[in-house]
């Protein structure tokens, strides 16, 4: 399991080269198709989505092991996570 800096450090890498590669993404999926000449793009794309995807999954389960050992008050976690769902 890694540690809260390290999952946050991955993800905020992982957004930044999705910042970056934002046009291109448009450009590739703008007419529905995904030609020879666009794929290798494409996949870096997908590959940097899938490290966002297990970054956050990560960082789901980090949070679950804080909430269990108590690290992370349950009762003032869930009040708050209420309040913010009901905003």
């Amino acid at each position: 399991m890694k540690e809260l800096p390290q999952i946050i450090l991955e993800t905020v890498a992982s957004l930044n080269k999705m910042n970056k590669k934002q046009e291109r993404l448009i450009e590739i999926t703008a007419d529905g198709i995904i030609d020879n000449d666009e794929l290798d793009d494409f996949i870096y794309i997908q590959e940097e989505l899938e490290k966002i995807s297990v970054n956050v999954e990560t960082l789901q389960l980090w949070s679950e092991r804080m909430l269990a050992s108590g690290a992370i008050d349950e009762d003032s976690y869930n009040k708050r996570k209420l309040q913010r769902s009901n905003n």
